[in-house]
C-alpha cells in the first residue's frame, strides 16, 4: 500500500473539492475551457524546472514533461490568448514530487475533461485540444509515479505533502486569473 499517496490524498482533500467545486461544468463552456487551460499553465509553469538540487533524485526528471507546456501556450495562443508568465518562486527540489502529484493525478481526471472539451468543441468548432489530448493519454504513468512516491521517506515525504498543497493553490490562483484578466 502506497501510505504517501493516502497522506497526499488526506492532506489536500479540501483543496481537491474546493478545485473540483471551481471546476464543476467548467468545461461547458469556453470561459470555462479557458479557466482550466491557465490553472493548468499556473502549475506546468511551477513544474518547469526538473529538480537538480541534492536532496531530488535524479529519477525525478523522468516525469518532467516539457510538452505540457508547449502544448498549453499553444492552445491559449489558438484561443486568442498570450498569458504572461505567472513568475512563480522557483520550488524546493525536494517539495518537486509532491506539487508533481497533483499534476499527475489530474492526468487522471484529464480523461472526463477531454470528452467534455469534445462536447464543446461540437459547438465551437476549432476549439483546440491539443494539451487535454496529451494530458488525458492512456499510459502507465499514474502507477510507475506512486511507486516513485513510495520511496520518499524522512523530510522528503514532509516536503512532498507542502510541495502538493502548494500546487494546489497554484492552480486555484491560476483560474482566478480569467476572472481578473
Amino acid at each position: 500500500m502506497n501510505t504517501l499517496h493516502l497522506e497526499l490524498r488526506t492532506a489536500t482533500a479540501r483543496q481537491h473539492q474546493d478545485l473540483d467545486a471551481a471546476l464543476a461544468g467548467g468545461l461547458d463552456d469556453r470561459d470555462g475551457y479557458v479557466r482550466y487551460l491557465l490553472g493548468m499553465l499556473a502549475l506546468v509553469e511551477l513544474l518547469a524546472t526538473p529538480p537538480a538540487a541534492v536532496d531530488a533524485r535524479s529519477a525525478w526528471t523522468q516525469w518532467f514533461d516539457p510538452r505540457r507546456g508547449e502544448l498549453l501556450r499553444q492552445d491559449l495562443r489558438a484561443l486568442g490568448l498570450l498569458p504572461l508568465a505567472h513568475g512563480l518562486a522557483p520550488l524546493p527540489a525536494s517539495c518537486w514530487m509532491g506539487a508533481n502529484y497533483v499534476l499527475e493525478g489530474s492526468a487522471l481526471g484529464a480523461r472526463v475533461l477531454l470528452r467534455a472539451a469534445e462536447r464543446l468543441r461540437l459547438r465551437e468548432p476549432g476549439l483546440p485540444l491539443a494539451f487535454l489530448q496529451h494530458h488525458a493519454r492512456r499510459d502507465d504513468r499514474w502507477p510507475r509515479f506512486l511507486d516513485e512516491l513510495q520511496m520518499l521517506d524522512g523530510r522528503l515525504r514532509d516536503d512532498a505533502v507542502r510541495g502538493a498543497r502548494h500546487a494546489f493553490g497554484v492552480v486555484a490562483d491560476g483560474l482566478i486569473q480569467k476572472e481578473s484578466a
